[in-house]
Formats: structure tokens, C-alpha cells, sequence
């Protein structure tokens, strides 16, 4: 992006490199190290957010609740079945995520004052309220493109917004805001979505 001092940057990683090469290093020759490997990622493209995002629709959702639910992975598949069985009585069917260690559940606040009282896992979930979330149905194209949720992440980034959570799958991303940044955020994406014309 061209926003480093090459000079300054070989200044400060010499000491590294002298002690993981085992050699003298000169300044010189770090600039035109770091030179040389910027320009090969100049070189790559990166996605056309307007021409990858042309045909994608976002909705904004406020009143949401993140949860974490911390449980062993033989676990997992009983609580995703409790789930489930109480999905029902939801306004709307859980976003379910299941990581490593934990399972993560994007809902709406009344919905999670729900389970809560049904759910054993529950009890000792940890939750961030009061935040929003932004849900991007892209097209088949863009669920192709490389780097287009890296891309959408950091857009938001530039534009004051802190991506709290996000998830892709299946040609949609679930991402997780502050509510009070949730509007921005939106308006940030329609615009990439409508382009530079509109």
C-alpha cells in the first residue's frame, strides 16, 4: 500500500535478521530486500469490491446477543440438538458455530432470554450484548473470489467500524458489530454493493 519507509522498516527488523541468518546485514540491502517483496504484492490483485459485492444483498439486525458456550467437543452435538428442539419457540432459527473449544450462537436478545432458562450449557456461557448483526448474501462469484471476506473486514476497519465476530459459509458472512456501529457498517457495505455510479 505503499504507506511504509522502507528505510526505516530495514532499520528496525536488522537486529532479527542478523541473529536468525547468522550474518552482517547492511541497511542497503534489507531496503532492497523489502523493495523487491513489496513489489510482488503490488503485483497481486486484489478483489474489485464493486464488481465482487455487484450482486450481493445485506440486512442489519440489532438487539443481538453473542454467545459463547465452552464445552468439550463430545459435547457438541448434544447441545446442538437441545438447540434445535427449542428452535421452535425462536423468532428465528440460531446462526450456530462450532470452533474449537466452544460453539457460537448469534440470536436475538429475546430469543437468548429464552433458552437461557432452558439450557443448562448456558449458565456459564459468556455473552457480549447490545450488538448487531450484519448478515452479506454474495453471489456465487463473490463466494469464489480469494480474500473477499478479508477484504469486506478490513473495509469496515478503514471506515472507524471494529468487526467483533464474522463468519463465512455457504456464500453468506455473519458479522458481528457494536450496536452503535451497526448503521455505519451498513452503509459502508451498500455502498461497495451499489458501486461508484449510484
Amino acid at each position: 500500500m505503499k504507506l511504509m519507509n522502507f528505510h526505516s522498516l530495514a532499520e528496525f527488523i536488522q537486529p532479527q535478521v542478523q541473529q536468525l541468518s547468522g550474518k552482517e546485514t547492511s541497511i542497503n540491502t534489507l531496503v532492497v530486500a523489502i523493495k523487491r517483496f513489496s513489489d510482488t504484492l503490488s503485483d497481486s490483485k486484489s478483489p474489485n469490491a464493486s464488481g465482487v459485492l455487484k450482486d450481493a444483498r445485506i440486512s442489519l439486525s440489532s438487539g443481538i446477543v453473542d454467545v459463547t458456550i465452552r464445552a468439550p467437543r463430545s459435547q457438541f452435538s448434544a447441545i446442538v440438538k437441545e438447540l434445535s428442539e427449542i428452535a421452535a419457540q425462536l423468532s428465528e432459527f440460531p446462526h450456530i458455530f462450532p470452533l474449537s473449544n466452544s460453539i457460537k450462537l448469534i440470536l436475538p436478545a429475546e430469543d437468548y432470554i429464552l433458552i437461557q432458562t432452558r439450557m443448562e450449557h448456558l449458565k456459564d456461557a459468556a455473552t457480549q450484548a447490545n450488538v448487531s448483526k450484519l448478515t452479506l448474501n454474495l453471489s456465487p462469484h463473490a463466494e469464489m473470489t480469494p480474500g473477499v471476506a478479508s477484504y469486506i473486514t478490513e473495509l469496515l476497519f478503514r471506515n472507524g467500524v471494529n468487526t467483533l465476530d464474522a463468519f463465512l459459509g455457504y456464500g453468506d458472512i455473519i458479522m458481528v458489530v457494536d450496536d452503535k456501529d451497526g448503521p455505519l457498517a451498513y452503509d459502508v457495505l451498500q455502498r461497495e454493493i451499489q458501486g461508484p455510479n449510484k
